[in-house]
């Protein structure tokens, strides 16, 4: 299978039915494909590959003028270059795509292994099968997994590779971009989706790893001391954005593959000596430049600020394909930005995946001007004022209705049900903030409104905030007994939430 001509990812069309392309199909139809049909990590992995294929296909471009003018080329551009560079892109053979030829292994995994989601790859969806099942696999499944698997797997034991006579079989480094909050400009079309998240040359130099380099299938390594491929592969823009994280060779037909660790020399470095295009970097308490971590408990529109905040420095900040946005709003048609965020979670553990998660917001483009974003900051902070009244009111609540509920003179009766009253309770807190920011994530647009549109946040959207205390408050408290209504009176009235700008 040749990933230019075969089959292998999902797409929306015009029409929202879901087909499956190859990369020449998807690029020469570019403009009437409406999105890729993907779930968040896939979707991260094929964006990164088309947008290298692109900038690659451009050599370009080089600085805002050239962007500004370049979305014509892209179709004609790419195709150009995967017939140039069709050979390098066949799935099996001598140079097979995103794998090392020759490779070895005493002990093959089954080709599930490549899966993220595989529950004899993870831990994620591990109730669904046993690890034992031994599946065939499609040519497609095979390419999509294994560009996913070099951008989103965990650290640990991966399996072993004998590479060189060399067996690579010790625990590893987590991929370049699990665990971290991804976020792509989305347009009408994957051909305008594509042209709003490339970066310019001249932006590139500004970035820690700011060489352009090439894509590693131009520049595969041979060897852990294959020195030039190997800065190319872990220390550029174009060789980290289809990265090389682990020793895979698949076959064309049976049910079984290799993955091993790469060697020490190929190891990903990240912020701040180096940073991912799409993720956003912030600064710690101790001043430490870290990334944003995707939360699926967490609505994104709560990190909008952090997300949209154009740094004067290229090593933090928003999303690098987000910084041009705000210099040339004026030059697009468009009045707002469409943005997906998302990605794959880690779980308490560095080596066991927790969830998925993606979100779409439409941006005013109003929002990338000065002040604007400490004025949404304003409005998130009144609703984390609000969710913490909410939880004054309700332990409140749950300290009246505690009283004298169980005899204290059984001092092991008193201890053993004193835990058990405490974690109750707890639930009950986490259940109502729950209820609450839930509530308040089918109305954030009411809070993006009133910025855009420079509305005092004491109206509506104060409104909403209270509205939701309200509804969580009464989800919490129930007030059905004499007892119960008493706490529930009591507590009500500290359920308050100041308005901004007043004095009472």
């Amino acid at each position: 299978m040749n990933l230019t001509t075969g089959s292998w990812i999902p797409v929306l069309t015009d029409n929202s039915d879901t087909i499956i392309v190859g990369l020449c199909d998807l690029y020469e139809n570019a403009e009437k494909y409406r999105d890729l049909a993907l779930n968040p990590p896939q979707r991260i992995s094929v964006m990164r590959l088309l947008i290298c294929i692109t900038q690659a296909a451009l050599d370009g471009p080089e600085n805002e003028a050239d962007w500004l003018e370049c979305e014509s080329r892209i179709i004609p551009k790419s195709l150009e270059y995967l017939e140039k560079h069709k050979d390098e892109f066949n799935l099996y053979g001598d140079k097979p795509f995103l794998q090392i030829a020759g490779i070895t292994a005493k002990e093959r995994k089954p080709l599930d292994k490549l899966e993220f989601s595989s529950p004899s790859a993870s831990t994620l969806f591990e109730h669904q099968a046993a690890s034992d099942i031994v599946r065939d696999r499609s040519s497609g499944w095979k390419a999509i997994n294994i560009l996913t698997l070099m951008n989103f797997h965990t650290t640990g034991k991966v399996g072993q590779a004998i590479w060189n006579e060399e067996n690579y079989n010790f625990s590893t480094y987590p991929t370049t971009c699990i665990g971290l909050l991804h976020s792509f400009v989305k347009g009408e079309s994957i051909l305008k989706t594509l042209y709003l998240n490339l970066l310019t040359k001249e932006e590139v130099k500004k970035m820690p790893n700011g060489d352009w380099g090439k894509p590693i299938w131009e520049s595969m390594p041979n060897s852990e001391n294959d020195s030039a491929p190997i800065k190319n592969a872990t220390k550029t823009y174009l060789g980290r954005l289809v990265p090389l994280s682990r020793l895979v060779l698949v076959d064309e037909k049976g049910t079984q593959c290799i993955i091993g660790p790469t060697p020490k020399t190929m190891e990903f470095q990240g912020v701040p000596s180096f940073r991912e295009p799409s993720t956003t970097v912030a600064i710690s308490g101790k001043n430490e430049p870290y990334c944003m971590k995707v939360n699926s408990d967490k609505h994104i529109w709560r990190d909008l600020e952090s997300v949209l905040q154009i740094s004067a420095s290229y090593d933090k900040g928003a999303p690098l394909n987000l910084r041009k946005i705000n210099r040339l709003a004026s030059y697009l048609e468009e009045n707002s930005i469409d943005i997906w965020a998302g990605g794959l979670e880690l779980g308490d553990q560095a080596a066991k995946l927790y969830d998925v998660a993606e979100w779409n917001l439409s941006i005013p483009l109003s929002f990338f001007q000065d002040g604007t974003l400490d004025y949404y900051s304003k409005g998130v902070d009144l609703a984390d004022k609000g969710s913490a009244s909410l939880k004054h009111a309700i332990s409140e609540y749950l300290n009246i209705i505690g009283d004298d509920r169980f005899q204290k003179d059984d001092k092991s009766a008193f201890k053993r049900k004193g835990k058990e009253d405490w974690k109750k309770r707890e639930k009950v807190l986490v259940n109502s903030e729950s209820h609450f920011w839930q509530s308040l994530d089918n109305q954030y647009n009411v809070l993006i409104d009133a910025v855009a549109n420079k509305k005092p946040l004491d109206d509506e959207w104060w409104r909403k905030i209270y509205s939701a205390m309200q509804s969580a408050f009464e989800y919490a408290c129930p007030h059905e007994t004499p007892r119960q209504i008493q706490a529930y009176a009591q507590a009500k009235a500290l359920l308050t939430l100041k308005k901004p700008g007043s004095n009472g």
